[in-house]
This record gives C-alpha cells, sequence and structure tokens, in this order.
C-alpha cells in the first residue's frame, strides 16, 4: 500500500512539475542576428534564405578575418558555414558576401551546458518569507535567468512565479515568496533557468509552511570553567537575532570533544540557555558547536555554529587564588594601610581582599566555624556556671539561721517561750564536781532568730561539750 501511494505522489510531482516548466520557463527574446548553441553542438549559418548556383562565389569571415574550410571541424557546403563541433574559440561576429557584397552578419554565441537546478526553501522564523535557494557549480553568464514556480495543492490548484535574482557574493540565485503565519498547506515548487540556448528546470520540491522552518543557529556562546570542579564546564548561549519571536521558542543541541578525541559527544536542551558539561577531561581544550530548532520539531535544525574553546578549571587557579587569600588576610588593618590596600585605583589588591565566588577553602571554613563553636559553647557554660552558683549562695542564706545581735557577757539572754519542747541531739553532759550553775546555756551566747529553733546544730557545744 505505501509502495502505491509513494509510485502516485511522484507520478503527480511529475506530472505537475512537467506543467509547470511547459506553462512558466521563460524564454529569452534575443535578436534575429543572434544563434546561441552548446559548447560542442554543431552549428549551421546560412549566407542566404535561396538556393545559390553552384557557382557562385561565397566566403565567410570571423571578426574581419577569413575562414578557409578546415578537415573535420568547418566546411562551406552551399553558401552554408557548417561548424561540426563548436567551441567557445568559436563564438564572435560572422559575415558573408556574396560575390563581394555583404549580404549578413550574425553573431554566435557558445554556452556551456545548463546544469540541472537542486532546490531549497527555508524562512527563519514564522514571520518570515520563504527563501528558495540554488547555487550553480560554475557562475553562470551574465544573460541567464531563473524564476520560481509555485503551485498550492488544492481542488483547484493555483501556480503563480516569482523573479530570481543571482547574489555574487553568496553565489547563489534567490527567490522568495511570503506564506501566513499559521499556512501549513502543501506546495511544489520549482525552479526554471534558462541561457538562451537552452532551459533546465529543478525537481519538485514539495514543501509545507511549518517545515520550511530553519532558525540561524545561537549566538554569543561562551564556554568557562568552575572553580574547583576539573571535569566541568559551562556553556551559556542566546537566540540567534532572527528568531524575533517571544511567544514561539527554540530548542539546542550541543556537541562537544576534546583535542585528543576523534570522536564527540551530543547533549540536547530544551528550556533553558545553558548547560554544565560534566565528563571534561582536565586541563584539555575542548571545542563546542551549537543549532537550535523549533521547540516542537518543525522544521529543521539549524546549522552548526561557529566553533568556541573552552578549558576546565586546574589546580593551578586554585593555589594562585589560596595564595592571594593568604597574602590578603595577613595585611593589617590600620589605616594606612586600608586606603594604600584598598584603593579604588587598585583593583589587583581589591580582588585580594574580595571573596571569589565559589573558591573559599575547606579548611579556612572549618577552622572559622569550629573556633566560633567552642567560643559559643564557652559563654554557655560560664553562663550557666554563674546561675548555678547564684543559685546555690542564694538558696545557703535562705536556708541559713540568721544570727542574733551579740549581747553584753554579764547578760543572760531570756529564754524564749515555747510551747515544743526539743530535744537536743547531744545531751550536755554535766560533772558533779562542776562549779558552773545549771542554769547556764552551754553556748557562744548567740541565739538562734527562730523562737521554734531552740538548738542550732552548727553551735559546737552541742557536739563538743565544755
Amino acid at each position: 500500500m505505501l509502495s502505491v501511494t509513494a509510485v502516485l505522489l511522484s507520478v503527480l510531482l511529475s506530472a505537475l512539475g512537467q506543467e509547470l516548466v511547459l506553462e512558466g520557463c521563460p524564454s529569452l527574446d534575443f535578436p534575429d542576428d543572434l544563434v546561441s548553441q552548446v559548447v560542442g553542438a554543431p552549428v549551421t549559418l546560412h549566407c542566404v534564405d535561396r538556393v545559390l548556383q553552384n557557382n557562385a562565389s561565397i566566403h565567410w569571415t570571423l571578426e574581419d578575418n577569413p575562414i578557409t574550410p578546415e578537415l573535420g571541424r568547418r566546411e562551406i557546403v552551399e553558401g552554408k558555414l557548417i561548424l561540426k563541433s563548436a567551441q567557445h574559440s568559436d563564438s564572435g561576429n560572422y559575415s558573408c558576401y556574396l560575390e563581394g557584397h555583404k549580404q549578413r552578419s550574425l553573431f554566435l554565441l557558445l554556452i556551456d551546458p545548463l546544469e540541472e537546478p537542486v532546490l531549497s526553501c527555508h524562512r527563519k522564523n514564522f514571520f518570515s518569507s520563504i527563501q528558495c535557494e540554488w547555487s550553480p557549480l560554475k557562475e553562470p553568464l551574465p544573460h541567464t535567468k531563473a524564476i520560481l514556480l509555485v503551485t498550492q495543492s488544492r481542488k483547484k490548484p493555483k501556480t503563480f512565479q516569482r523573479p530570481c535574482h543571482y547574489l555574487p557574493g553568496s553565489q547563489k540565485f534567490s527567490c522568495s515568496f511570503n506564506l501566513r503565519e499559521d499556512d501549513n498547506y502543501f506546495y511544489l515548487a520549482m525552479i526554471c533557468v534558462t541561457n538562451g540556448a537552452m532551459r533546465k528546470s529543478s525537481k519538485v520540491y514539495p514543501l509545507r509552511g511549518y517545515d520550511t522552518l530553519q532558525p540561524d543557529p545561537p549566538v554569543d556562546i561562551t564556554v568557562t570553567a568552575i572553580d574547583r570542579s576539573p571535569h566541568r564546564l559551562k556553556v551559556t548561549w542566546k537566540d540567534p537575532p532572527s528568531w524575533n519571536s517571544t511567544f514561539y521558542r527554540l530548542q539546542f543541541e550541543l556537541r562537544y570533544w576534546s583535542e585528543e578525541s576523534k570522536t564527540y559527544t551530543i547533549i540536547q536542551e530544551k528550556k533553558h540557555h545553558q548547560l554544565i558539561i560534566s565528563d571534561a577531561l582536565i586541563g584539555t581544550n575542548h571545542t563546542v558547536q551549537m543549532r537550535a530548532r523549533e521547540e516542537f520539531n518543525n522544521g529543521k535544525w539549524s546549522e552548526w555554529s561557529k566553533e568556541v574553546m573552552g578549558t576546565p578549571w586546574t589546580e593551578t587557579e586554585s593555589s594562585e587564588v589560596e595564595r592571594k587569600l593568604v597574602i590578603s588576610t595577613q595585611v593589617p588593618t590600620t589605616p594606612n594601610n586600608y586606603s594604600k590596600k584598598h584603593s579604588p585605583e587598585d583593583p589587583e589588591s581589591i580582588s585580594n581582599t574580595q571573596p571569589v565566588p565559589g573558591s573559599t577553602h575547606l579548611s579556612y571554613t572549618f577552622l572559622l566555624s569550629g573556633g566560633s563553636l567552642v567560643l559559643g559553647m564557652s559563654l554557655f557554660i560560664a553562663i550557666i556556671m554563674r546561675y548555678r552558683k547564684k543559685s546555690k549562695l542564694t538558696t545557703l542564706k535562705e536556708g541559713k539561721p540568721n544570727m542574733l545581735p551579740p549581747h553584753s557577757l554579764d547578760q543572760v539572754p531570756e529564754k524564749p517561750q515555747s510551747t515544743t519542747v526539743l530535744v537536743p541531739l547531744i545531751s550536755p553532759s554535766v560533772s558533779a564536781s562542776s562549779s558552773e550553775p545549771t542554769n547556764i546555756p552551754r553556748h557562744s551566747g548567740k541565739d538562734i532568730e527562730n523562737p521554734q529553733s531552740l538548738y542550732d546544730i552548727t553551735n559546737r557545744d552541742y557536739f563538743f561539750p565544755r
């Protein structure tokens, strides 16, 4: 079934292409005295339109130089000049003389055979016109003409044509036509070329509006090293200026290889304008190229961008950064040194004192964090110890009985009145021979402030009687 469909389609395209060629290929209007022919073909030039007698005297000239018959190349038969295989050197102004009288002048133009045109069509965004191009292998003659024929495949096909212009700078014929942004109909295109002697047309080029999309490659591509990452490279880029749309977006494809590699790796990115190469070789130059395509795979990929080089981070750079960091931390911060080392006119000194993004050393960070932690813990422990000491002193102060004010030795303090009789922990032993009265208390003369506490365990007289 597929083969039958392909055959029918090819027949349809061939028929439509032949119809386009027959109806639309332009022809050059040359004057009557101009004869054009393809190089290598035979040429016959007539002197007069009537039949001449055998004894008539006829001779030909090329650029006023007499022409003599040459075996196998040219001859004069019945007044006609026959060139069996015309070459570029045979081009020029020919004159015919009958009985010494000039009868006719003709200009012979020898033209190289036309090559078959190869047509390609594309547009850079949804809003631009469709450009159809053909790049001939040889520079065409000045009078060569080309025209673009386009037919829309509907129930009632409509054919229109657009002129093509040769661009010497890019050495190609270029033609253009416009389609609406949402026009995705099926079209047939063909380019027809003629040089006066012959004409040739390209094969039928089928196209749709969306399929003709082919953006320009990305621009402003940068490849930079990532600090302290010897296997990584950061690649950034921008949309091509010709893709002047914020509604329609692009997807991207990146390929890269190292200077020692014979193959390349491809990475695709559909959302962002940057990506990371994570398997770069240490200290090796890498080449990067990019191309773009419409985000929903409409149309074709762009051409590859120009090559951009990049090298991953190396240890040498890290040592230099560390050395600058150490030097900057050893500079004394006196007013004179500060004004000298941090002067705005000295960018190198500023960079020495500024932290490099992503290049902070682990040991320096660890020491700084550890010192801060030890200092914080020391302050916390000191506060806790101070609080506990103060709390203990307060507790002892509140729990220790207050002492009564001292009395004179000849005064005996009045015994406190209490309804509760407390038994001393140790009964005082009284010697029978003691001459001291029994009603004299045996403590140091200091009474307890609390009236209910008759004895104080801090009194040594309880434990060590006299």
